[in-house]
């Protein structure tokens, strides 16, 4: 008797000897290659270290494979990687290493679709400038601080869609809306911290989850909204990804008063807190990804990520998604308002179903320790349809709503 069981099992070994038998005319010509390779890198060490350290830094960037917590450091660490290979691709060159040296020349040059996510193309597509938008907002506030009620006009966080992180019940901006979805965590008597999603359409489908950090508050978690937009239906998800609370100023503080020892501890506990960071977000961004992947409706993702455009979160979601900042921002976006400040860890991603025409973060709120991300996208099925058709839509279920 034949079991087919039996084929599946010498299939991979099939190919194994398949894949040698094809090698075996090109054996001597391998092992000269890699002879030659080991004879190089005992030459220059250094600066073959430091392309292998491009090399792979620079892949895991364009095609994250893994979620261990070392891919989240090589990742973070690309703009070191770019500049010590451009050093050794030159010193190399310098040494009439010219094959080694363009080779790492052309790394560095495959790289810069990476780094160009650092950098808002503002590009507008200019077959959408007539075409109904739907305006989506992002903001960690950072609950509210009692301070912030006349530092700012609600009216600058007022859009179609309104997706908050560390939030905290806010009346002026509640009453701006027609529709709320919230997630909160009791945090004492009278107060409650956690998301929420505000719509001025109708969310007819939801699902939440706030994530349970181990004696830290439960603060990170995601929203997840169907929502009924004129015609058709869009998915909007609020995500919240794991905190880390890296204290770099501490640490900057401890080095300006010369206190070596607690400039040695900030720095462990810094890792610490990354390695903690990246194990966790990977599992949660996995969870989030479960509900968008193949959705049949448009999708927008948006949040705090409290990861760099070039971190595993962010790579992994531009498989399949676009970054809205990237298409239309301008500058470098920058969405932290403490140290170290010069870092874009808020995002929004869209699917292909959209169209973006603008992103801006709203650097004038500046009460929370984040800015505010606005983006304006047009579905692109709507691009034949008239905007007052949808605005009229949209005044429309507002007034059921009232009513």
């Amino acid at each position: 008797m034949k079991f087919p069981g039996n084929r599946l099992l010498l299939g991979p070994a099939t190919s194994i000897v398949s894949l040698w038998s094809a090698i075996q005319p090109f054996r001597q010509d391998l092992l000269g290659l890699a002879i030659w390779l080991f004879n190089q890198y005992r030459t220059f060490p250094v600066a073959y270290a430091a392309l292998s350290y491009l090399f792979f830094t620079m892949a895991f960037c364009h095609y994250p494979i893994g979620g261990h917590w070392l891919t989240g450091f090589i990742m973070m660490t690309l703009p070191l990687a770019i500049l010590s290979g451009l050093f050794a691709s030159i010193y190399l060159l310098c040494r009439q290493e010219k094959m080694m040296a363009t080779a790492g020349l052309i790394w560095v040059l495959f790289s810069l679709p990476v780094v160009k996510r650092l950098i808002g193309a503002g590009l507008t597509d200019v077959t959408t400038s007539q075409a109904a938008s739907l305006k989506v907002l992002s903001f960690n506030s950072e609950t509210f601080p009692e301070a912030s009620a006349t530092l700012f006009d609600e009216g600058l966080l007022t859009a179609d869609i309104a997706c908050f992180q560390e939030y905290s019940p806010n009346r002026r901006v509640e009453g701006e809306y027609a529709y709320k979805l919230e997630k909160l965590t009791s945090f004492g008597p009278d107060r409650q911290v956690g998301l929420a999603l505000f719509s001025q359409y109708p969310i007819i489908n939801h699902y939440s989850r706030i994530w349970d950090r181990d004696n830290e508050p439960d603060i990170n978690g995601f929203l997840c909204a169907d929502i009924a937009y004129g015609a058709d239906t869009i998915r909007v998800v609020n995500v919240h990804l794991w905190s880390m609370g890296v204290r770099i100023n501490q640490a900057m503080d401890a080095l300006k008063a010369g206190d070596l020892q607690k400039v040695g501890f900030e720095l462990y506990d810094t890792f610490r807190r990354l390695k903690k960071g990246f194990e966790h977000r990977n599992g949660q961004l996995k969870e989030v990804e479960s509900y968008v992947a193949g959705s049949r409706y448009p999708v927008i993702i948006c949040g705090d990520f409290n990861e760099t455009p070039f971190g595993y979160s962010y790579g992994k979601l531009s498989l399949n998604f676009r970054n809205a900042f990237e298409e239309a921002g301008e500058g470098l976006g920058f969405t932290l308002n403490r140290h170290p400040y010069c870092v874009r860890i808020d995002q929004q991603f869209f699917s292909a179903d959209w169209a973006v025409r603008s992103c801006q973060t709203l650097s004038k709120v500046s009460f929370s320790d984040h800015f505010p991300v606005m983006a304006h996208y047009v579905l692109k099925t709507s691009l034949n349809a008239p905007a007052e058709g949808v605005a009229q839509r949209k005044t429309t279920i507002r007034e059921i709503a009232q009513n």
